[in-house]
């Protein structure tokens, strides 16, 4: 797969949850890695309130790259696991990281991001 169809796949995914928990305006900013990594992390939290994720490995190095969650969370399956999320951990942990994702995807990068859990 090349990387532009891994990034299309990366923010069809953002998009999907972002629907899921009913935020409008639906993300549509541009996909780097800073962006897989906010959204790694986005998962993760999500992950710890509801358990939707549990089977998702913890990406190497601690940061999540967009080849990496598009081999974890193909769109299939992200479909598929992303009925299981609570809608309340969905929303709140998108409001919490959603400055965070759109800096991201301006080229603005963040010092630090939460380790996963």
């Amino acid at each position: 797969m090349n990387m532009a169809q891994e990034e299309a796949d990366l923010k069809e995914m953002i998009r999907s949850l972002y629907r899921f928990a009913n935020i409008l305006p639906v993300w549509d900013g541009e996909v780097n890695d800073d962006v897989a990594a906010v959204f790694g992390t986005i998962i993760a939290e999500t992950k710890k309130c509801s358990q939707a994720f549990g089977w998702v490995p913890k990406p190497p190095g601690g940061r999540a790259s967009v080849s990496w969650l598009v081999q974890q969370l193909g769109r299939g399956v992200f479909n598929s696991y992303h009925k299981r999320l609570s809608f309340t951990c969905a929303r709140a942990v998108i409001y919490k990281w959603k400055s965070a994702l759109e800096m991201a995807s301006l080229g603005v990068a963040m010092r630090k991001l939460p380790k996963w859990a």
